[in-house]
């Protein structure tokens, strides 16, 4: 036996239980019982309605499952069962989609279609194909987090190639950018000068002339820096080449989250439209 919360008893004011088996209330304090029949089915509805508006979901449950003893294709009680069930006061939260914790397979709305009347059927299935279209809605945007996370991923190990290949075809410059300052300048002058003297030195006692220590020397600063342009063109080429995997990536998985979020977009337009298709068919708008 199960109680009816918002309904009282007209004699001592205290909470009727329901007892289905006998079909008939009583009350808990005074023991009068009363048939179903005392109570009209539209004071019933009345005492649901108002239920459901104060969160009383249990007495609204027991009161819609007592309308359905009544009838069992009655459209506000198998509406009101699903209801109780999400816990809203009315259908008008399905306008609000971030609200929505139901899925479409609900029982209670499964229930509702199969057992309402044909020319009700429509607006369950109609609230069914809603709920069908947000879970999609949500499938689309939870696979849009994951491709903007590994876009991210892989916007990340390009920067990491960039910073990469800009420190190898810049290498040394920004330390001779640096080199500003007249001191900068002499400590570099005392250096070169440091290491060129003992070379010409060297190079003139072996060839006893000068010349040819200079053309050496020009030959041999050539070398150098052909070589370390070769080295700085061979490790940009390659740093280059590794990138262009991780660029037709970036731009795949851009293309990927851009039509994924414009499929969401109509998803949930889709939704939206389809909410308002079923509130504009309510049979009964008020609830």
């Amino acid at each position: 036996m199960t109680v009816l919360k918002s309904n009282l008893c007209p004699t001592c004011g205290g909470l009727l239980n329901i007892d289905l088996d006998r079909q008939m209330y009583v009350c808990a304090f005074c023991g009068v019982s009363f048939d179903y029949e005392y109570f009209r089915e539209e004071n019933v509805k009345d005492i649901a309605s108002k239920a459901l508006l104060r969160g009383e979901y249990g007495s609204a449950r027991d009161a819609y499952e007592f309308m359905l003893t009544k009838d069992p294709h009655d459209f506000e009680a198998l509406r009101g069962l699903f209801l109780c069930k999400t816990e809203w006061p009315d259908m008008k939260r399905m306008y609000n989609d971030s609200e929505i914790h139901v899925s479409d397979d609900e029982p209670t709305l499964l229930n509702a279609i199969e057992k309402c009347r044909p020319e009700q059927k429509p607006y369950f299935e109609k609230v069914r194909e809603a709920l069908i279209e947000l879970r999609h809605y949500r499938n689309l945007k939870s696979e849009a987090k994951n491709i903007s996370g590994k876009k991210d991923k892989t916007e990340k190990t390009l920067h990491e190639f960039q910073d990469e290949l800009y420190s190898t075809t810049h290498m040394f410059t920004e330390l001779f950018d640096e080199v500003k300052n007249s001191s900068l300048k002499t400590i570099e002058a005392v250096v070169c000068f440091t290491v060129l003297l003992p070379l010409y030195l060297i190079g003139y006692s072996i060839w006893k002339r000068e010349w040819s220590l200079l053309i050496a020397f020009a030959v041999i600063v050539a070398v150098i820096i052909i070589v370390y342009h070769v080295i700085k063109f061979i490790a940009a080429k390659s740093l280059t080449k590794s990138m262009e995997p991780h660029k037709k990536e970036l731009a795949e998985l851009t293309e990927q989250y851009k039509a994924m979020n414009e499929e969401a977009a109509q998803s949930i337009s889709r939704y939206k439209a389809l909410v308002q298709e079923f509130m504009d068919m309510d049979p009964a708008p008020s609830k």
